[in-house]
């Protein structure tokens, strides 16, 4: 009777990581106010209403909060039986999407369902991430051979393949990256990978070259490495609405950079407007949360019960502050113009919602970790 009021407690005490709950709270809440601050009055100029974007968002942060409830309740070691519908699924949205997706700016990436959206790539990250956290379990003895690393790699590149077709560079980047780095920590060499990095380096030079606009935007951040003066237009002003906000920032919804001069500040754009609003204290603070939830996602991937849940953990960790990393380093000018949102604080949408998923995988796999814990510190 003991022992089984005791497994009670401990099944009550290990249910929930609040640090990484904590910390996703506090990013969605903070990127809730910053998406009202940098968009209400674009909106009310735009479509007469201060409010369309922020009804928006908040509709996507109720749709993500229901994700990741329900993926920490669901576990997650039943994912690696849904690998290959979640294969099959992600590779028909990607190629459907390029048939009759809806066109915006040039690229078809979303279905448009009245007056939301769907974006099958953001589906496509996690289900890659599912897949290769799969594949690195069933055959992690094989990963230091070349050849063991040919059937992940293929998948990823067709992944990648099919996204470039939308057009879209930047999410295939951010998905090969992902994938190198969990090959990495699975055991792969890294004298492999570091051919396999060499060898993607011409694909994206071509895909650069494809397309003027991408060629515009590399010339313009290779010339600024040199004379920032010589940045791009989005780049200018994303840091010069950094440097406005100096040390403290100019308050909430105090932004100047804003009003239509710094392009998207709601989406790929944000991270400017949060420098301007509440200064380099502000970017720093984000900056750090990001740090913890990085460290607190390495910490759930190397105590995982099983290799499975370990390099999933690693997977999704990697995929968000992977995103955040490189959204922050547009915005500074580190990093060529590609337009990525910042995660958990972006104008919600696809992203918002897997990402929020993602977390609930994570607490999932964290709520399993310290149930094994227990049980061996019960014994």
């Amino acid at each position: 009777m003991m022992g089984l009021m005791k497994g009670k407690k401990n099944d009550a005490t290990y249910s929930t990581d609040f640090t990484l709950l904590l910390l996703t709270a506090i990013l969605v809440t903070f990127g809730t106010i910053m998406v009202f601050s940098s968009s209400v009055i674009m909106a009310e100029i735009r479509f007469q209403t201060p409010y369309i974007f922020i009804i928006k968002h908040v509709i996507w942060v109720a749709a993500g909060a229901v994700a990741m409830f329900a993926f920490s309740r669901y576990d997650y070691r039943k994912l690696q039986e849904l690998t290959r519908p979640l294969i099959i699924t992600a590779v028909t949205l990607l190629v459907l999407v390029v048939i009759i997706g809806s066109e915006k700016g040039g690229a078809k990436r979303w279905f448009k369902l009245g007056p939301m959206s769907f974006q099958p790539s953001e589906f496509a990250k996690l289900a890659l991430v599912i897949a290769m956290a799969d594949f690195m379990d069933r055959k992690k003895s094989r990963l230091n051979k070349m050849k063991g690393l040919l059937p992940a790699l293929g998948l990823a590149g067709l992944f990648c393949f099919l996204i470039s077709l939308e057009p879209d560079l930047g999410t295939p980047v951010i998905m090969v990256a992902v994938t190198v780095a969990m090959l990495f920590v699975a055991g792969a060499r890294l004298g492999h990978l570091l051919l396999i990095g060499i060898s993607f380096v011409p694909l994206v030079a071509l895909e650069i070259l494809r397309k003027p606009y991408r060629l515009a935007r590399m010339k313009a951040y290779l010339q600024s490495v040199g004379d920032i003066s010589s940045s791009s237009y989005q780049l200018d002003q994303s840091i010069l609405a950094l440097g406005n906000g100096g040390f403290f920032g100019r308050g909430l919804a105090h932004s100047q950079m804003k009003l239509f001069y710094l392009p998207e500040p709601h989406t790929d754009f944000i991270f400017p407007i949060i420098g301007e609003e509440t200064g380099f204290i502000g970017t720093i603070i984000l900056i750090v949360l990001f740090i913890i939830f990085a460290w607190r996602g390495w910490m759930i991937s190397k105590n995982s019960p099983d290799f499975f849940g370990g390099m999933l953990a690693m997977g999704i960790t990697l995929l968000i502050t992977t995103q955040a990393v490189f959204n922050m380093g547009v915005a500074t000018g580190l990093l060529p113009t590609k337009g990525l949102p910042l995660p958990f604080v972006s104008f919600g949408g696809t992203a918002l919602v897997i990402n929020m998923a993602g977390v609930g995988i994570l607490l999932n796999v964290s709520r399993h970790m310290k149930k094994h814990q227990a049980k061996k510190g019960n014994y």
